[in-house]
């Protein structure tokens, strides 16, 4: 009882040591690591292959200023007005499958709940 306690108390303190450094208990800002060489988190900082993501929840899709959009997601943003938490966990799934021809090179996130995990993390972001 007492070890099964100890374990219940360290798995409280890791969750609120991690919300409380922006990370999500259920590893948002780990499944980030996958995006991070591409996409900034911080506002319309596009200096990378991807816009920012700052924000990306809610956002009209190839609206981030300064980045130059593929035609290919122009004519989906044409279709879909904004990224809701639906459609990012459907792109993030496959990404060439939801807009052919994406200039994005990302193969995929396969596993629902690190999608799931990362939405929210992306969703924290711009609450914060």
């Amino acid at each position: 009882m007492r070890s099964t306690l100890t374990v219940v108390a360290v798995s409280l303190t890791f969750g609120i040591a991690a919300a409380a450094h922006g990370e999500t208990p259920n590893g948002g800002k780990r499944a980030y690591q996958k995006c991070y060489s591409c996409h900034a988190t911080e506002p319309h900082k596009n200096d990378l292959e991807g816009p920012s993501l700052y924000g990306v929840v809610g956002r009209r899709i190839a609206s981030e200023p300064g980045f130059d959009y593929s035609p290919a997601m122009r004519s989906f943003a044409a279709k879909y007005p904004r990224w809701t938490p639906e459609l990012l966990d459907r792109f993030i799934t496959d990404p060439e499958t939801v807009v052919p021809k994406t200039r994005m090179g990302f193969p995929g996130m396969r596993d629902a709940k690190e999608r799931a995990a990362l939405i929210e993390y992306l969703k924290s972001l711009a609450e914060n």
